[in-house]
């Protein structure tokens, strides 16, 4: 049987797909009968050969459900059946709940970054030098209250070295 499928491209964690036509038999990687478009889901883009994707359909070629599902988005599956297809521009928009969280972590840290080198040194050191004010009035009659009894204490003896015998 020949299915419309994905085949797996990129790298570690940067996953690229082609769109593909192939026999079920064959692994996922293998040679494919012919490449109609690719999908990345990490930038959210779709592209196929409209035509050659219903040629295939219409010869019998069956469709993963994935490969179903990106086709539906793109309104390709209502042309193929004669119907007038608008393509869903927020289909693959949609935040997954991975996806949310590979978005938050590479937008959230660029900005962290940007805030700290923005933030300039006089407005941080502002407060600091408010903040430390009522601490040294605070601690002016704890050092005058401190001084008489600095010259009260007594020096402890001395510890005598062991006599030698």
């Amino acid at each position: 049987m020949v299915k419309l499928r994905l085949k797996r491209m990129g790298r570690k964690r940067r996953p690229f797909y082609r769109i593909v036509v192939m026999t079920d038999n064959q692994p996922r990687s293998g040679q494919a009968l012919e490449e109609l478009g690719t999908y990345d889901p990490v930038h959210a883009r779709f592209d196929v050969n409209e035509e050659a994707a219903i040629t295939w359909l219409n010869n019998g070629a069956q469709m993963t459900d994935t490969v179903h599902d990106l086709f539906n988005s793109r309104g390709l599956l209502a042309r193929w059946r004669g119907f007038e297809g608008s393509e869903n521009a927020m289909a693959l928009k949609v935040a997954k709940p991975k996806r949310r969280k590979k978005l938050a972590g590479a937008v959230a840290a660029p900005a962290a970054e940007e805030e700290t080198v923005a933030a300039p040194v006089a407005e941080v050191a502002a407060p600091v030098a408010e903040a430390a004010a009522p601490v040294a009035e605070a601690a002016a009659p704890v050092a005058e209250a401190a001084a008489p009894v600095a010259e009260a204490v007594v020096p402890a003896p001395e510890a005598s070295a062991p006599e030698e015998k």
